[in-house]
């Protein structure tokens, strides 16, 4: 249970850090060189008494040694800890950490997306029980604060739709592809070279990252009780120069998307490849940059970017909640957000063969004549509506690229019709498929 503060006010609010890595580096330095400031704010100072990791402490600042352990236990057995910071990483052992710690009264600050993804709703059932608080700002968007404006700033209004960007290697790898050209595997192999992408990048390239993190968003957007099974997840590797460029030609600009949309109090969750109108603001958030574009019922359209990873913008977004956290212990106050109630909303989500999109499609086909006349007679069969095609004679291995753009149709009906257009003997490779979102009519 959440302990009593006893004596003075001003007694320190002690802090076990579990990790030392990048971000865990950078909520050090923000103490040291942000200490005085913030225990002026709290009238208490903030201190980390215990780190620990098992790693190497070579990367230690000298003042940092002395705090290091190497047992958890000498944190979770620490009686003058109030409040552990995880910051390790992955499913295990950072879920038994955080349990343990919850149930030894001790609140908890963490920045692990996977974790929360797969299991926040039975964490924050064991806060609830045992009265303690929790923050994690930092597990979506880094130093953007989008989690704390909605749950805080937007508490009172309804949230219709969030288009993000969410992963910023898999954007500086299709704004590279965008500006400058050049194929997927050398831009992917320069984004490792800058420390832009891990050296296994499967999980941000195939969109796993990005689906952790709106999980996590669609959640408290919707007070809603959400899986990962429910995200329609598709990456960016088998993006090719060849549609980077008619989507140019169409007006339009390839970002991998994180999609929310609560309709018809049906909730669609989806993270891929997009083409979106390249006079949008979204569509001009290059590089490494995260943004957030939400459409809310009073509020209207509003908008968020900034570094979405790194040591410090991440570590802002975790001194924010260690301060607001440790104002909550100072003064006994016992509130809990809003994201832990008891029951969160049965909202329906929408299955993959229910979402109703516009489409871009690119065949490969022969050159030869009523290739045409046989694609666009199966997608009038499936009451696919064509909005617009370009057909030039680009050969590629010996075939050309017939480009379509539909109106908004069925997916289940669409994906239909392409497997029987990809039947065809006129076709000779399986056709691309990617959906438009014209994000300007709809904010």
């Amino acid at each position: 249970m959440l302990k009593e503060r006893q004596g003075s006010s001003n007694k320190a609010i002690n802090i076990g850090l579990l990790g030392f890595g990048t971000v865990a580096g950078g909520v050090y330095r923000i103490l040291k060189e942000r200490g005085k400031e913030i225990t002026s704010m709290l009238s208490a100072p903030v201190e980390i008494k215990k780190i620990f990791t098992r790693g190497s402490r070579n990367l230690f600042p000298e003042s940092a040694k002395s705090l290091a352990v190497k047992d958890f236990g000498d944190i979770l057995n620490d009686r003058d800890i109030d409040i552990i910071i995880e910051l390790i990483g992955g499913i295990n052992p950072a879920k038994e950490y955080i349990i343990k710690a919850i149930e030894s009264g001790k609140s908890i600050i963490t920045a692990n997306k996977a974790l929360l993804a797969e299991y926040s709703e039975e964490i924050f059932k064991l806060c609830l029980k045992n009265n303690v608080h929790i923050g994690f700002e930092a597990a979506v968007g880094g130093g953007i604060p989008i989690l704390r404006s909605i749950k805080n700033g937007l508490a009172g209004d309804s949230i219709r739709s969030v288009y993000s960007i969410i992963n910023g290697t898999s954007n500086y790898i299709l704004s590279k592809m965008t500006k400058e050209g050049g194929k997927f595997n050398e831009i992917l192999k320069k984004a490792q070279e800058k420390g832009y992408a891990e050296s296994d990048p499967s999980l941000d390239i195939n969109g796993v990252d990005s689906a952790h993190k709106l999980v996590i968003l669609g959640r408290l957007a919707f007070s809603a009780s959400i899986s990962m099974e429910d995200v329609i997840i598709e990456g960016i590797k088998d993006i090719s120069q060849l549609d980077i460029n008619f989507s140019k030609e169409l007006g339009y600009i390839i970002k991998l998307l994180g999609i929310l949309k609560n309709e018809d109090s049906k909730i669609e969750i989806r993270v891929h490849p997009t083409l979106i109108p390249s006079s949008s603001l979204i569509a001009n958030v290059d590089g490494v940059f995260n943004a957030f574009f939400l459409n809310a019922g009073y509020a209207g359209p509003l908008s968020f970017t900034g570094y979405g990873a790194g040591s410090l913008p991440t570590a802002s977004a975790v001194i924010g909640d260690l301060i607001e956290i440790a104002g909550k212990l100072i003064h006994n106050d016992k509130h809990h957000d809003l994201i832990l109630s008891e029951k969160f909303n049965k909202i329906r989500i929408k299955k993959k063969k229910d979402i109703i999109s516009r489409y871009y499609l690119r065949f490969s086909a022969a050159d030869r004549p009523g290739v045409l006349a046989k694609i666009s007679g199966i997608l009038g069969g499936h009451s696919i509506s064509i909005a617009s095609m370009i057909q030039k004679g680009r050969q590629v291995k010996g075939s050309v690229s017939i480009v379509i753009t539909t109106h908004e149709a069925n997916e289940d009906e669409l994906l239909n019709s392409i497997k029987e257009c990809d039947g065809l003997d006129v076709v000779s490779a399986k056709t691309v498929v990617l959906r438009i979102e014209d994000i300007e009519d709809k904010l």
